[in-house]
């Protein structure tokens, strides 16, 4: 296993666990690992990826940029229909949910309206 795969997959971790510590701040997850420490990990964990991958950069894919945009909008409503409550109100009853939702709904209409137009002009070469 590459070790930028290992590092993505740590990333996603913390980022869940920092997503659950804002639901959820008095489980015992919360209590060991901090909002402040998940943070330090995670931007120690993305440098490292930028510092490893330099010269190697990668575009993110329209699949990964789709799924990690679902992934992140799933969480969010899976928490909340948990009974969680976000401690810098992400809810349904804030705009800003709504606001997003729009937001990201539009640019996975660009995205796929983008790999139609690329799809069609590759058939026509």
């Amino acid at each position: 296993m590459r070790l930028s795969t290992i590092l993505n997959f740590c990333i996603l971790v913390f980022f869940t666990l920092l997503f659950v510590n804002d639901f959820f701040p008095d489980t015992t997850i919360a209590a060991l690992l901090t909002k402040k420490i998940i943070l330090i990990l995670l931007i120690a964990l993305v440098i490292v990826q930028i510092v490893t991958d330099k010269g190697r950069y990668k575009k993110l894919s329209k699949k990964a940029y789709v799924a990690l945009t679902l992934y992140t909008v799933g969480l969010w409503i899976v928490l909340i229909l948990l009974g969680g409550e976000s401690q810098i109100g992400l809810s349904f009853n804030s705009p800003i949910f709504y606001i997003i939702l729009l937001l990201l709904g539009l640019d996975l209409l660009r995205i796929y309206r983008q790999g139609k137009s690329e799809q069609a002009e590759e058939k026509i070469k």
